[in-house]
This record gives C-alpha cells, sequence and structure tokens, in this order.
C-alpha cells in the first residue's frame, strides 16, 4: 500500500491560511479529496518536525511572531535535504503583513517586494485584481491562460545564487504594458510605472523545491471573481502542488513513487465518482482512477494480443 502523502501548515506564526479557515475550504477540501495526509505545526518548528511532512505551506504570517534564525536554517535545511515548500505572502509583502519571509526567501534566490499590483486595462472587478496572461513555460504554467492576481505583491528574482545544484526561475509576470505598482520606500508609498514584474517563483533547490507567490486570494473561496474559482486560478493551485510533490528521479523511485497529475474530468462523471465515494464503494478519487487505468491497460493488451495472433 502507498503511503499517504502528508502535507503540513504553518500555525505557528499567526498565519491567515491554516487548515480551519473557513475562507479556504475549496482549496483545503481539493487536499482531502486529493487523499492527503494533513498535519499543522503550532507550537514553533524543527527540521524534525517539518521532516515528517512532504510539503509544508507557510501561508501569509501577519502581526508576528517572526521565522527566528533557528527556524530559517531548519527550513533551508528541509528543502535541501528534499523537502517541498510553498511560502505565500499577500499585498504590501513584509511590511503590510508585518511579516519577514523575505528573510527565508532570500536563501531560494526570491524576495517579496513591499508593493501592491495593479493594471489599468487588464483587470477583474477593479485594477486592484490584474488579469495576468504572460507565463513561462513550465509544468506550472501548463494548460494556463490567465489568473487574478488580486491585491498580491511582486517578486524578486535572484539569479546570482544559482550553481549546479540551484535553478531559480520567474513563471508570471505582470503586462509589459499598462501594470504598475504602489510600493512602499521605506518612508512611504509611492506609485510607478513598472511592468512585466514578477509573481510566481519557483526554485529547484537540489533536491528540495520551493514556488513563492505574493497573493493569498487565489487560494481563497469567498470572491468568484478572483479567489481559486476564478480564471485558471483552481488549475494554477493543482499544478503548484503536483509540481511540489513530483520528485521521483531515478527508475527505482518512479516504480515506488506516484506520479500527481491533474486533469479535467466531465462534471457528470465527477460527481458520480464523488457519489460512490460517499456511498463507501470508492476509498477516494485516486483508487477510482487508477482502478480505471489499471482496466484499459489490461484490455488494450489484450486486444494487441489478439492484433498479433490473427
Amino acid at each position: 500500500m502507498t503511503k499517504k502523502i502528508a502535507i503540513g501548515f504553518d500555525h505557528s506564526h499567526n498565519n491567515k491560511l491554516t487548515i480551519e479557515n473557513n475562507a479556504f475550504t475549496d482549496f483545503i477540501q481539493y487536499l482531502f479529496d486529493s487523499a492527503f495526509k494533513l498535519g499543522k505545526i503550532e507550537a514553533g518548528f524543527t527540521y524534525e518536525k517539518l521532516n515528517k511532512y512532504d510539503l509544508f505551506i507557510i501561508g501569509v504570517p501577519h502581526l508576528g511572531p517572526d521565522f527566528d534564525i533557528d527556524e530559517i536554517s531548519a527550513l533551508v535545511k528541509y528543502a535541501k535535504d528534499g523537502g517541498s515548500l510553498l511560502v505565500i505572502n499577500d499585498g504590501g509583502g513584509d511590511y503590510e503583513n508585518k511579516n519577514n519571509l523575505s528573510e527565508l526567501t532570500k536563501n531560494f534566490g526570491i524576495v517579496f517586494n513591499s508593493d501592491i499590483l495593479f493594471d489599468n486595462k487588464n483587470f477583474s472587478k477593479d485594477n486592484a485584481h490584474p488579469i495576468i496572461k504572460d507565463f513561462r513555460n513550465h509544468f506550472i504554467t501548463r494548460d494556463i491562460y490567465q489568473i487574478i492576481h488580486s491585491n498580491g505583491c511582486s517578486l524578486v528574482i535572484d539569479k546570482s545564487i544559482e550553481d549546479e545544484n540551484i535553478n531559480v526561475n520567474s513563471l508570471a509576470f505582470s503586462s509589459e504594458t499598462t501594470s504598475w505598482h504602489r510600493y512602499f520606500n521605506g518612508n512611504e508609498w509611492q506609485d510607478k510605472s513598472e511592468q512585466q514584474l514578477p509573481i510566481i517563483g519557483a526554485t529547484h533547490y537540489g533536491p528540495g523545491k520551493v514556488i513563492v507567490i505574493g497573493n493569498l486570494s487565489i487560494f481563497s473561496s469567498l470572491k468568484k471573481s478572483y479567489g481559486i474559482r476564478a480564471a485558471d486560478n483552481f488549475k494554477l493551485v493543482t499544478n503548484m502542488i503536483s509540481w511540489l510533490l513530483n520528485k521521483a528521479k531515478s527508475d527505482e523511485q518512479q516504480a515506488l513513487k506516484p506520479i500527481l497529475t491533474t486533469v479535467a474530468i466531465s462534471q457528470d462523471l465527477f460527481y458520480w465518482i464523488k457519489e460512490m465515494i460517499n456511498k463507501g464503494k470508492w476509498a477516494n478519487l485516486e483508487e477510482v482512477i487508477n482502478f480505471a487505468l489499471r482496466v484499459t491497460k489490461t484490455r488494450l493488451k489484450d486486444a494487441e494480443k489478439n492484433d498479433n495472433n490473427e
């Protein structure tokens, strides 16, 4: 039996994104439906606590306490040893949310700007909800045409940390013609016309993986105009989780580790499967899909044998 994949949440730094927060019901339900084992770290964390999880999510700490040196060291070691991190900040970056997330993420070549991104032409609801259409080709951005970056901040990507074991990339950008941002310069907020600002960063850190994004609303269930159900936001979220958890490199690992992917399922089939799961006919969606694939594989092999025998 395949060991359940474990996903942990930071509950130690007054985080906005927590397992129990009803504002993120759809995101948490997606993780449960995917048969992941969810947990949380509440009283500060160490490498030993982190190492229980395949993926650890830090969802917008605010108003303190800050990450201390030991916690940052533990998180860096966790990633270096093959763990995955999803680090989420929000509009205004570290300054507005009263956290020190950039002290962590700079180790992975990414820093949060203390800004809020706007777009005067491409937006949902208002210009603080830019529609992002410019993406770098990557597993995370496959089948993504547009997302809503609501009241979020932008990033700085530092390629200078790269070596043979570290690779840093920006994956999504604000408009090249109509975007601008309001940033805190250390004394006051200023408006500046600036385009092609990165909003998602991804790092290969040895065998570990890190995604950094400056937008919390993309995980939220509260608003259909810019939350997880808006545009391709849900697809992006599922792509991020899949990429962070897919780390099999050798043939042996590929035989043992499941490959996580996201596919579109017809609504009638999806709700039928959910009904069967609720009735106890199946344990979860993963079991249904793997059974269907095994049956299809067997039938195709049998058909191939029959063709060869004719």
